[in-house]
């Protein structure tokens, strides 16, 4: 099959699930083409990792607001035409859309075109959307934030009359889906699960951590990441005090940046908690692996929303391959996970006196190492690409 993949609004790359789920349908015998929005320095047309891909250049789309307004509200429809063309030129026997941005274009092509349409669902993007705005932004970007996951919500009851097959990244989706009128049948979950092999090569590269002995003596929590409000930073950074009154070496280290970050600066000076908090900033992703790979604890505090509810971060299976042990929220895709798993503590969504409370028992009581292999096993038994791909394929298998 000839494979038509259009990439909402990421770049590529470096677009994780893109790249592996291309892999996976090339491996499988498939041709992969990829239409998405060209960056600064990109070609128009190039092959990577086996995808020929086409980019379309977003005039003033890096402008701050004026670029997000006019994709919102302009680009993501002419696209059509784009999604139209590039499908013809590639002959293509099934559109593919990542997120929901897309969508919408993406079934107006199919339907002219008379193509199979799968609809990749990263998260529930209108939560997001509207989480965004609701609890990000103020006057009239916040209205207009809170406008358009209105307008994403009525794209996306049509989509769902539209599509054939839809992908979600986890299970907790579904039932959301199945009350909105979508056959269960056609949903399958293809989670955000770790490449083992990806990770085995690059391990000796990983392991080589001398740049970061000053953190030896510390008791390492980390979090690799987007910094933004549901993801529960500050409950962490409000747990590190009652945590450091126990366990004085205690660190904590956060890795990536996001629209959050002068705020959770501000708190860290606010807290006097300059000397136990280090942001690296925005790094490659071996030198994330990295900081992965000196830690003790790794976070996922999520607060607890409806796109929280339905999270599967990449990040969590990388905790797991490195065999670190998981703090998570009890938001309820990570609690179930990692509850089976057994590889992790679980804390409140948002209550960061039960967050420190957790780490310092499970501390005290030598839980670490064993939560640390549990989640390995799990990585390596089920939380893991290979499972992730077959399922992959298996829908592909249906519409051929």
């Amino acid at each position: 099959m000839n494979i038509q993949m259009i990439l909402s609004d990421n770049l590529y790359p470096p677009d994780i699930r893109v790249k592996k789920e291309s892999k996976s349908l090339s491996k499988a015998g498939h041709s992969v083409f990829l239409l998405c929005r060209k960056g600064k320095s990109q070609k128009s047309e190039e092959t990577l990792d086996q995808i020929k891909i086409n980019r379309v250049n977003l005039p003033f789309y890096d402008v701050q607001s004026l670029g997000g307004f006019l994709y919102y509200f302009l680009y993501r429809y002419l696209l059509v035409f784009h999604i139209i063309k590039t499908s013809v030129k590639n002959r293509a026997d099934v559109l593919h859309v990542h997120d929901l941005p897309l969508a919408l274009a993406t079934c107006v092509a199919g339907r002219l075109l008379k193509k199979p349409v799968v609809f990749d669902m990263h998260e529930d993007y209108v939560e997001m959307i509207y989480s965004w705005g609701f609890k990000t932004e103020k006057g009239i970007k916040s209205a207009a934030i809170i406008l358009l996951s209105k307008i994403l919500a009525i794209e996306e009851k049509f989509c769902l009359k539209c599509v054939d097959r839809i992908i979600v990244v986890v299970e907790e989706e579904i039932d959301r889906l199945v009350k909105m009128g979508y056959p269960k049948e056609k949903i399958f979950v293809v989670h955000n699960a770790v490449d083992l092999d990806e990770l085995d090569n690059i391990s000796e590269v990983v392991s080589e951590t001398s740049g970061l002995q000053k953190f030896d003596k510390k008791f390492i929590i980390s979090y690799v990441g987007g910094f933004s409000n549901h993801r529960g930073l500050e409950t962490l950074l409000k747990a590190m005090p009652l945590i450091i009154s126990s366990i004085p070496e205690a660190h904590l280290i956060l890795v990536g940046d996001g629209l959050i970050e002068a705020k959770l600066r501000n708190l860290v000076r606010e807290l006097k908690l300059d000397n136990h908090v280090t942001f690296t900033g925005w790094i490659p992703f071996i030198e994330a692996m990295k900081y992965i790979k000196i830690s003790n604890l790794c976070a996922l505090p999520y607060d607890r929303n409806r796109l929280t509810e339905k999270s599967f971060p990449h990040k969590m299976c990388q905790y797991m391959y490195y065999g670190k042990p998981i703090l998570a929220s009890d938001v309820a895709s990570l609690k179930r996970m990692i509850s089976e798993s057994k590889c992790g503590i679980i804390f409140q969504a948002g209550n960061h006196k039960d967050l420190a409370m957790k780490v310092i028992e499970a501390k005290s009581k030598g839980m670490l190492e064993q939560l640390g292999k549990n989640g390995k096993m799990a990585a390596e038994t089920r939380f893991n690409w290979e499972k992730s791909a077959n399922t992959l394929v298996g829908l592909y298998n249906t519409l051929s």
